[in-house]
């Protein structure tokens, strides 16, 4: 039987599983083949991941839909998405649906009761490169608190105080003199931004023995709140507490310059700022200026208002940030899997084969 997936938003990874489906076309193939680089990529392995679901398979994958248009009455047999809501009534008009394919691990926005009530299978597959992003904010926050580039540095340039450093059977501490070194453990981490990365570097932090604090646009119901382990904060208090604010916030148009030199001045004199969300939200001549200042005590940055990032910068002179080149969500090449692990479940539903990740 003839079958018809539609995909309801559009970002990068929605881009290229259109293209594993339907090949050069509304996609192309330029914009396939950039997305890779600088890292090499043939995208004869991204169209593979979508083998048994072309055209020529009776597969018809729809133009870009919207959520208006797809509550009218159709055949839809998949609907594959990242942002948005699907409630009952979407399910109600598409009879013929039977999964629902979320890009992420959270469901919340899904009604799961009425997919199960018409037995459409529900999957969320998690993504490895948002894991990867928290990883990366928990690793900048933490070699900011160990002075990792400094203490690298003056190792690899033999510099420390002979007369201050005394060996005891060929052990010397910290014998090039860090100060002020410091971890996560017993800390104030405030996560302004509570999605998906944000929530995952709540968990790690949380690991690490630190206390988390959050701010959103919508705040958590309480039990999810008790799940997650974090207590709720305004923007004020959070910058007032924390000993370091992670920027995970969504890049909205609204959002723009957000981080300006009120939000530094905010925060501790002691504290870190760490960024891997979108550069743009953030006021780089206003994070620069707080970084000579001593208004925040280091920052660690991976994107940034422009990319890549123009040299001469005020940024790259300072001694207390950390720069990564937007690398905090890994290779790209890793996003095919992503790619091939949704399309996967696809495939599963309609041509038969084990379904991953369900979560009704």
């Amino acid at each position: 039987m003839p079958a018809t997936i539609a995909i309801l938003d559009d970002d990068h990874i929605l881009r290229l599983i259109r293209y594993a489906i339907a090949g050069p076309g509304e996609v192309t193939e330029d914009w396939a083949r950039g997305f890779f680089l600088p890292e090499a990529m043939d995208t004869a392995i991204v169209r593979a991941a979508g083998d048994g679901l072309h055209a020529a398979d009776g597969v018809t994958l729809l133009p870009l839909a919207s959520s208006t248009s797809l509550r009218r009455a159709g055949d839809l047999d998949v609907l594959i998405f990242r942002r948005g809501a699907i409630d009952a009534a979407l399910m109600e008009a598409h009879p013929r649906l039977k999964l629902i394919q979320r890009i992420g691990e959270r469901a919340d926005m899904i009604d799961l009761a009425a997919a199960k009530a018409r037995n459409i299978a529900v999957s969320c597959v998690p993504r490895p490169s948002l894991q990867h992003t928290a990883e990366h904010a928990i690793l900048l926050m933490l070699a900011l608190g160990k002075k990792l580039i400094a203490a690298d540095a003056a190792l690899r340039a033999d510099r420390w105080d002979r007369a201050r450093v005394h060996p005891d059977h060929g052990v010397a501490y910290n014998w090039t003199g860090q100060t002020g070194l410091t971890g996560l453990y017993g800390k104030t981490i405030g996560i302004v931004g509570l999605g998906e990365v944000g929530v995952m570097a709540a968990r790690i932090a949380k690991a690490f023995g630190a206390r988390v604090i959050y701010c959103n646009r919508t705040r958590l119901a309480p039990d999810k709140e008790r799940a997650l382990g974090v207590d709720y904060r305004t923007l004020p208090d959070l910058l007032a507490e924390s000993d370091v604010v992670s920027l995970h916030a969504s890049n909205l148009p609204d959002n723009k310059g957000m981080i300006d030199a009120a939000f530094f001045a905010a925060m501790k004199t002691t504290a870190f700022f760490v960024n891997t969300s979108r550069g743009r939200m953030v006021d780089e001549a206003a994070l620069a200026d707080a970084l000579t200042r001593g208004t925040i005590a280091g920052a660690g940055i991976d994107v940034f208002a422009e990319e890549p990032l123009q040299a001469p910068s005020p940024l790259t002179g300072l001694a207390n940030i950390i720069l990564t080149p937007h690398i905090a969500g890994g290779s790209r090449t890793g996003i095919v899997e992503e790619v091939a692990a949704v399309l996967g479940n696809c495939r599963a539903v309609l041509k038969g084969g084990e379904l991953k990740y369900r979560v009704a």
